[in-house]
């Protein structure tokens, strides 16, 4: 007999008016619950939610061992899990108030009172993800930390509440790009690595994790320290991810964007050739039509023109303009990331029309170049550089082809520029 049968008998031997009826109802529940999420079927869950209701009814205050606080936590854990699985946002909301009343029958020095707190952070959480409330995610935040103070270093639970506070921080820092959050996720993440050594299944993740924060934190800061050390921190990542790993993509890819940024910083020519040759590999691991392709092959083309432009070599200048025509496609007209593909192809074309004189190409710049502008009206942070490149292939049609009209257009366009 299997512990839900057993449990079950007990509830059977304990009758309507029975004085141990709300425990054997709470007992089934759980078990109904853990069976749940062993073999996620929904009728296990109904039913647990069912059973909850009725010992709760049976407790009506609070006693000695908790058995009203016991009951409103697991019913409020149960319509969390239907909610995860069915997405019923009723389920949450009637959650949410149950919690509450559970973390008011655990007072401070209460043994459930991480506990409580933890689940209510998750919960508000969950609702912030759905409505997009900021209050919820602000008490979901405070009550996190509270947890997190109860459960220190050496607490069982203390990797899952790092978790649950790691993204409600991730969802503000996003949302309102604070330093300080940041400052903190880069504490946190440190303190979730230390948690999962290197052969823990989430080693890896929070590896990667982290070196994403760097990443971030040195766009905000600067700080060239970070951006060496999440380099450092993706390789180890992606020697656990090797080919065939289902996540080998997200590293090669972080990897990809932090080199070619240390090159922009630092000019050393080996993370750029590094940075290419990751890029060819993240676009192999992307289907034809994935909804990242068009900008990775983006980023694939300016890192080509790059070395271009500090090697000469024709090849890399030829490449990049197959993969920005190729990003275009992807990036049809309404695209939000069409004009920076055609500012590329733009800047390549003037480029091959200035070094190798390739027909056509100074025709098809002036054309790129006009789509450009329009898509960058005034105010645009980009249309004083998308100005410029336009009076420039319109100066050089001028000398090619001298046609007045070009030449005022050009100096119109780089007044205009210069205005900015």
């Amino acid at each position: 007999m299997d512990e839900v049968s057993h449990k079950r008998e007990r509830l059977e031997r304990c009758p309507p008016g029975h004085a141990g009826r709300d425990v054997a109802l709470y007992n089934l529940a759980l078990g109904l619950r853990q069976r749940f999420l062993k073999e996620h079927k929904i009728h296990d869950l109904n039913e647990a939610i069912t059973l909850n209701r009725d010992a709760l009814e049976l407790r009506p205050i609070e006693n000695e061992k908790g058995h009203r606080s016991k009951s409103l936590h697991e019913l409020a854990l149960c319509l969390c899990h239907r909610y995860c699985k069915l997405g019923t946002v009723d389920d949450l909301e009637e959650a949410i108030p149950m919690q509450r009343e559970a973390l008011a029958l655990c007072p401070s020095g209460n043994p459930s009172r991480d506990m409580c707190l933890h689940n209510l952070g998750y919960y508000l959480r969950m609702r912030f993800e759905k409505q997009a409330e900021t209050s919820n995610l602000e008490e979901a935040i405070q009550m996190l930390r509270v947890a997190l103070e109860l459960r220190p270093p050496g607490h069982q639970n203390r990797s899952s509440s790092l978790r649950q506070l790691i993204l409600c921080l991730s969802s503000r820092y996003k949302s309102q790009g604070e330093v300080n959050d940041l400052e903190e996720l880069v504490t946190f993440r440190r303190a979730e690595l230390e948690l999962y050594p290197r052969g823990h299944p989430d080693h890896v993740v929070s590896l990667h994790d982290l070196a994403c924060d760097l990443r971030r934190r040195f766009e905000k800061t600067a700080a060239i320290i970070d951006l060496q050390e999440s380099i450092e921190l993706h390789r180890a990542a992606l020697e656990l991810r090797p080919l065939g790993h289902r996540n080998r993509y997200s590293t090669l890819d972080e990897l990809t964007l932090c080199l070619s940024t240390r090159y922009d910083k630092l000019g050393m020519v080996a993370d750029l050739d590094e940075a290419i040759e990751f890029g060819r590999a993240v676009l192999k691991l992307l289907r034809q039509w994935h909804p990242s392709r068009g900008e990775h092959l983006h980023n694939l083309a300016c890192n080509l023109r790059k070395r271009f432009v500090k090697q000469a070599a024709t090849q890399d200048l030829k490449e990049a303009i197959e993969l920005l025509h190729a990003a275009l496609k992807l990036r049809p007209i309404g695209h939000a990331d069409r004009s920076s593909s055609l500012y590329e192809l733009v800047f390549c074309l003037s480029h091959r029309r200035d070094e190798y004189r390739v027909v056509g190409d100074l025709e098809e710049a002036v054309t790129l170049g006009r789509e450009a502008v329009k898509l960058c009206p005034p105010g645009h942070p980009n249309r004083a550089s998308f100005l410029h490149y336009l009076a420039q292939c319109l100066a050089d049609r001028f000398r090619q082809q001298p046609t007045a009209a070009d030449l005022d257009e050009a100096i119109v366009l780089e007044q205009e520029a210069l205005d900015i």
